[in-house]
């Protein structure tokens, strides 16, 4: 057996248990973040009137039970690598359609929905078109059928002007709705902000990648003229980005977040970040590197983020990416952190990423060293990330969202997280080719 051959049966093999079928206003087969627990799976059979037992649902989110839950970034993401196995083709395809069949009729497509009713009124970031795009590839030549057959692309059209109209900043940008709802939960370039106050670089390099996906289904339904204003949307909207975002000092470069404000003569003012020991410093996170994932900077502006990226005692660790520099007097690798949720009038535990290794900014940043040239790196990264996975198998016989510098997995308590860990056999396959030429697709 190769080195990372028990890794890739155990990730799909635990997907194969994250496949929901279709239940209450699902119409779709699905796929959720982790395996079904027993409070879940009693609550499924109920909805399908399998048992007269276990009908409730308790919001278990806060204890890491997010079982019966469709997160619309989880399933585009895991998709990634999920669409090269025909077992979760259904699963992945279903899972956008059920998000498009619970959209608010002016183009809100939730974040997070059950199958029995709306988890919560935030808006998935954008990321859909990405999602049907992925399956419109694996599809092949059925995919205009498909497109066409749950009317994906209008669909996907309304979701887009919704935010435009409602998420577009006033430079232009793209707005986060809140620290949660960008699913960094308490990134530092948003949290403890009111909602809808920050143009983050996370928002805009996926509005751009959106942008271009929809140029690319036009395409596909024949419809060149949308694919033309798409494609215009989007360099635009990365021109604004590199005009607006960027700022480069002796250390680096990176792209920072704003916050308008009335009066201010200057666009400097406006940057998220605290004055240190009498001088400003912008924040930065592992979020103001995501243009590099959407093409945005040029080579040399890629080249100096690098600079930072790679440091080993700011961002690179050694299971993988910080998610805030090692440097930073925020830094923290707790498993959990604290913040006040003003919907729920209350404080509220969220996932950490404020400084934990996720499986899924990995791989953001080994695309991103790939496109700009750095392919030894993001083999680097790909290795580093399938090997604490392995390591977590091996102590803890499971897997976790996030993990520290220790390779120590952090939350769930009990471990169970798979959704877009798969990702590192993505990684894997891309960057380290030799190691994994002899897999074969999961078909059952």
């Amino acid at each position: 057996m190769a080195k990372y051959d028990r890794l890739y049966d155990y990730l799909l093999g635990e997907s194969l248990k994250c496949r929901r079928p279709a239940v209450a206003r699902f119409n779709h087969p699905w796929l959720a973040p982790m395996p079904l627990t027993e409070q879940g799976e009693a609550f499924i059979h109920a909805r399908a009137g399998d048992s007269a037992v276990g009908g409730r649902y308790q919001d278990v989110f806060n204890s890491g039970d997010y079982s019966l839950g469709m997160f619309h970034h989880d399933a585009s993401e895991a998709a990634i690598e999920l669409l090269n196995h025909p077992a979760f083709l259904d699963a992945a395809a279903g899972s956008l359609v059920n998000f498009l069949d619970c959209m608010r009729p002016d183009g809100l497509i939730h974040r997070i929905e059950l199958c029995h009713k709306a988890h919560e009124n935030e808006p998935a970031k954008p990321v859909m078109a990405q999602f049907a795009l992925r399956i419109a590839r694996t599809l092949g030549d059925e995919s205009q059928s498909w497109l066409r057959e749950h009317d994906i692309y209008d669909r996907l059209a309304t979701a887009i002007r919704f935010t435009e109209t409602h998420y577009g900043g006033m430079h232009s940008l793209i707005l986060a709705h809140s620290a949660l709802q960008t699913g960094f939960d308490n990134d530092l370039l948003t949290v403890g902000i009111a909602d809808r106050q920050v143009e983050d670089p996370g928002a805009s390099a996926f509005m751009v990648l959106e942008y271009q996906a929809m140029a690319l289904l036009a395409e596909l339904l024949d419809k060149p003229n949308d694919a033309e204003r798409y494609r215009a949307s989007a360099d635009r909207l990365a021109d604004l980005m590199n005009e607006l975002m960027w700022y480069e000092d002796d250390r680096g470069g990176y792209y920072v977040a704003l916050q308008w404000k009335g009066g201010c003569a200057h666009l400097g003012d406006e940057v998220i970040g605290e004055t240190l020991a009498g001088r400003f410093e912008p924040m930065h996170t592992w979020v103001s590197f995501l243009p590099m994932y959407a093409g945005v900077p040029d080579a040399g502006r890629a080249e100096t983020m690098c600079r930072m990226l790679l440091d080993d005692t700011r961002y690179w660790g050694p299971t993988g990416v910080r998610t805030v520099a090692a440097d930073n007097r925020y830094f923290s690798q707790a498993p959990r952190a604290l913040i006040y949720d003003h919907k729920a009038a209350a404080r509220t535990p969220v996932s950490n990423w404020a400084g934990p290794v996720w499986v899924l900014s990995n791989y953001y940043v080994a695309s991103a060293l790939a496109r700009y040239g750095r392919a030894e790196r993001a083999a680097d990264l790909a290795r580093l990330t399938a090997d604490v996975l392995m390591r977590s198998l091996d102590t803890r016989g499971s897997l976790f969202e996030c993990y520290n510098d220790a390779g120590d997995g952090l939350w769930p308590a009990d471990g169970g997280f798979v959704s877009w860990n798969v990702l590192a056999l993505t990684m894997l396959r891309e960057f380290c080719p030799d190691e994994t030429a002899h897999w074969q697709p999961m078909v059952q």
